[in-house]
């Protein structure tokens, strides 16, 4: 068994004790809640396990601008050995060959060190803008979780909703089955014509595709979530919510407010973004301040070269120093590199205005859709009712031969229509609502 095997069996069945097979691993049954789909497609989705990587290395690279504020070190060793030193005399002529002096070696060890005593604040701005990129990827991962949370919900109400369409399906081919069971009798009787029998096996016929294709969505949508949560695909999921308690509509999330609890990823991106340019703002301000550097070299050399002609000695030297840098050329040239920065602050935060708007739009429409289910399902539930009340009469009608099959048929498809919408304008309430979480920055 893999270690992802086993790791997701201990989180999922949440019994680290629990050992299994490797062939009932593979028939596992997963029975989940709504709850339990949201907090693993947080963990589980490879692209909230990406987003987190690219976390941890923006903490490496926050980590590492910290780590230019100390003390630069460096040591080199050297050893050169030359050949004989060709000599010419008149021009390139009468040529002949010495040793170099005093030998043909020549070496160095040196150790050196630097420090930036004051660089404008480049290194303090450096260090800043990793800390606002580590945090806008922290946001990035908050807004995958919740991505993937959305999506695995709207696969579990998917799911949910084929299973009512199913049971749905099941009830009518019950109705349509009986239905030809009293057609053919009457036909044997002679009471009905040979076309009413056809008829009634037609829509038996049409009823059972209509459950197998509703059985094989809900095997797609199994796969698909088992997918977003990152299990193996041939674990088979089971769930546990079937009905959900919709909110009222005065419990809905409003628009984003700035003082408000939650602020939307989208608009929780724009504003590190901000900060990001204000930063590099800073950082380009810098090039109009000199830099102070404090260094020094410690070496031994050989031969001597200090001396002429040199001798055959080691020698070893240091020095302590600093270096003042300062560019002329910044006084014009970073000019135009500041007003470039600050345009490109007043796109963002053009752009920022902008999803701000379309934010809260979507949050509006959101809150319209799901009140508009809300009705839809008080409608539907109505539907329901009066459909029933028909396909009972339409029925009593029919066998009396004071009604004509086609509206029997009619009535029992209105009457399993009516009950899908509800079934659909719960599962858009349902779907609604969850995505104005997301859009509110809740999920």
């Amino acid at each position: 068994m893999t270690l992802k095997g086993w790791f997701s069996l201990v989180l999922l069945t949440g019994s680290p004790g629990l050992l299994l097979s490797q062939d009932s691993l593979q028939h596992a049954n997963y029975a989940f809640s709504l709850s339990d789909v949201i907090r693993i497609a947080r963990d589980q989705n490879k692209r909230v396990k990406a987003a987190r990587e690219e976390e941890k290395a923006s903490a490496f690279d926050l980590q590492d601008a910290k780590d230019a504020v100390l003390p630069s070190l460096a040591a080199d060793v050297n050893y050169q050995r030359f050949t004989k030193v060709t000599l010419f005399r008149n021009g390139l002529s009468d040529a002949h060959a010495i040793t170099r002096p005093p030998d043909p070696n020549n070496a160095s060890m040196v150790a050196q060190a630097g420090l930036l005593v004051y660089g404008g604040g480049r290194l303090r701005k450096n260090i800043e803008e990793k800390e606002i990129r580590e945090q806008l990827a922290s946001v990035n991962t908050g807004d995958e979780a919740g991505q993937s949370a959305t999506q695995a919900v709207l696969l579990y109400l998917q799911i949910v909703s084929l299973y009512r369409q199913d049971s749905l399906f099941a009830e009518e081919i019950k109705r349509a089955e009986l239905r030809v069971k009293n057609i053919r009798s009457l036909y044997e009787n002679e009471r009905v014509t040979k076309s009413d029998l056809l008829r009634a096996e037609v829509d038996l016929s049409t009823q059972q595709l209509n459950r197998e294709q509703a059985d094989n969505d809900i095997a797609i949508a199994k796969d698909r979530l088992g997918i977003q949560l990152d299990l193996p695909s041939a674990d088979r999921i089971d769930l546990t919510d079937t009905s959900f308690q919709l909110p009222a509509s005065t419990e809905l999330p409003g628009e984003y407010q700035p003082d408000g609890p939650n602020t939307p990823y989208a608009l929780q991106r724009y504003g590190k973004l901000l900060q990001l340019q204000e930063n590099r703002i800073d950082v380009v301000r810098t090039q109009y301040y000199p830099t102070v550097q404090l260094y020094s070299a410690y070496g031994l050399s050989y031969p001597n070269l200090n001396l002429f002609p040199p001798i055959n000695q080691w020698w070893a030297a240091g020095f302590i120093g600093v270096m003042v840098h300062y560019d002329i050329s910044s006084l014009y040239k970073t000019r135009n590199k500041v007003s470039a920065a600050r345009q490109q602050y007043e796109s963002l935060h053009l752009q920022r205005d902008y999803v701000l708007d379309n934010v809260n739009e979507e949050i509006r429409s959101l809150i319209i859709k799901y009140r508009e289910s809300l009705d839809r399902i008080k409608v539907a539930q109505k539907s329901i009712e009066q459909a029933a009340v028909n396909l009972r009469i339409l029925t009593a009608k029919y066998y009396n031969q004071l009604a004509l099959l086609t509206d029997l048929l009619d009535a029992d498809n209105l009457y399993t229509e009516s009950a899908l919408r509800l079934v659909r304008a719960q599962t858009d309430a349902m779907g609604y609502y969850y995505r104005l979480l997301y859009a509110t920055g809740r999920l």
